[in-house]
């Protein structure tokens, strides 16, 4: 019993930052995909700079994030 509810906890806790990419830049639009769930949001053309700081936020504005988890 205790495996199951330790499940049911992480898959509470989890969360997977979604940046939004477009080449719509008003503003409106951004309002809008923060407003509809998405983490952040990216213009393009865009910086690489701007976009490596678009990441590290998501990543930083989630506590519940697992830095030592990976992907191979």
């Amino acid at each position: 019993m205790m495996e199951k509810e330790a499940k049911e906890k992480t898959k509470l806790e989890w969360h997977l930052p979604i940046l939004a990419m477009t080449a719509d830049v008003i503003h409106a639009t951004y309002e809008e995909c923060l407003k509809s769930g998405m983490d952040g949001y990216v213009s393009k053309p865009f910086e690489e700079e701007n976009l490596y700081k678009s990441v590290a936020k998501s990543f930083k504005a989630n506590p519940n994030s697992d830095s030592s988890c990976s992907q191979s």
